[in-house]
């Protein structure tokens, strides 16, 4: 048993060292648009965010085979449970995005500076950074957060329920700490954002799909919400 659990610890490490090595790289294709805001540059950045997507499912679905972790396929078919696990997973986020903003306005909280670099790249090329942020951008943190990190830490031995609490736990806080800066209430948001994905990506069957159409809505949650506060 002890064995077993240092195992595990080593694959978290592992598991959470690869995530964020992958996504320091994944918003690179997005810095395209910032050095010239046009056709082709913005046409480049696409082909790279897609070969991107393309490379990081190729990697995901090889950690799953290695390890022996069992997810769910692009033509897997879609049940009611996992429609249910989406709706009531994006109307957590719509919550949890409200309780953010009133909470920021509140307590005058300043912006984390991911969020700073978002709006002013969001300034600078609009509608190339909000497809990116809505699109591409939560296709590849799914795959690297959710789909690689899980497929290496819960290999088959480890898909105890308990296993999974804390795989989810610091997945949650891996993914939050590459969002925030210091202050405390974006740290707890992200944490919970990242909690809520995680469970997302479990229950539905470890369906990478329907984590990506929740993280989608949410970013475009964000958007709407951000708009009419």
């Amino acid at each position: 048993m002890a064995h077993s659990n240092k195992q595990f610890i080593i694959n978290l490490v592992i598991a959470s060292l690869i995530s964020l090595a992958l996504v320091s790289f994944s918003m690179a294709p997005a810095y395209l648009f910032l050095i010239k805001n046009n056709w082709f540059m913005i046409t480049i950045g696409f082909v790279i965010y897609a070969l991107e997507a393309w490379g990081l499912y190729w990697l995901y679905r090889h950690t799953a085979r290695v390890r022996h972790y069992q997810v769910a396929t692009l033509k897997s078919r879609v049940n009611i449970a996992q429609l249910g696990t989406v709706i009531i997973a994006m109307l957590t986020m719509v919550v949890l995005i409200i309780v953010d903003l009133k909470l920021s306005a509140m307590l005058n909280i300043p912006e984390t500076s991911n969020s700073r670099s978002l709006a002013w790249m969001l300034g600078e090329a609009p509608l190339p950074m909000i497809v990116s942020v809505v699109i591409f951008s939560p296709i590849c943190e799914e795959l690297i957060f959710r789909g690689i990190f899980f497929s290496y830490a819960l290999t088959n031995q480890y898909n105890h329920r308990n296993y999974q609490m804390i795989a989810v736990v610091i997945n949650s806080l891996i993914f939050a700490s590459v969002h925030v800066d210091a202050n405390w209430e974006p740290w707890i948001y992200y944490t919970l954002m990242g909690g809520i994905l995680g469970i997302t990506y479990l229950l539905a069957k470890r369906d990478i799909r329907m984590n990506i159409l929740v993280h989608m809505g949410t970013n475009l949650a964000v958007f709407a919400l951000a708009a009419m506060s």
